[in-house]
């Protein structure tokens, strides 16, 4: 899905997908896709979230 930015000052608030209709930053950025791009930017950040799974299965 190809996506034009639509911003308010540097934050976009809003995204025509390629039909020119606007769609909402929140409806584009889920909690998956959110996840996925936190782990990417930090991938230590998965490790550690694992560990911490990890431990809490142990400790129940």
């Amino acid at each position: 899905m190809i996506y034009e930015e639509v911003f308010m000052g540097d934050k976009p608030i809003s995204f025509k997908d390629k039909d020119g209709n606007f769609v909402s930053a929140a409806d584009i950025w889920n909690a998956e896709k959110l996840e996925e791009l936190f782990n990417k930017l930090n991938p230590n950040r998965k490790l550690r979230l694992e560990r911490e799974r990890l431990a809490k299965e142990q400790d129940a």
